[in-house]
């Protein structure tokens, strides 16, 4: 599954199908990644990763949310 990448720059050597295969990741691009690889997992739960057709897992949003200009420099 194709997934926009959000994180910072890092590489990984993920086994698919027994062979190795190295995949380097630049914030804002895109990768290619096995749905139910475990490192896939880790990144989208560190919602750095989002499905770049907008099918986002299920109980997951499609996109990070970002703090809107009105709360910006306000104190909590």
């Amino acid at each position: 599954m194709k997934y926009l990448y959000s994180g910072p720059v890092s590489g990984v050597t993920l086994q698919v199908d027994g062979a190795a295969r190295e995949v380097m990741f630049y914030p804002g691009c895109e990768v290619d990644l096995p749905e139910s690889n475990e490192y896939t997992q880790t990144l989208q739960a560190l919602d750095y990763l989002v499905a770049v057709d907008g099918q986002a897992r299920p109980g997951r949003t499609a996109s990070r949310s970002t703090p809107s200009d009105e709360t910006v420099g306000k104190g909590a």
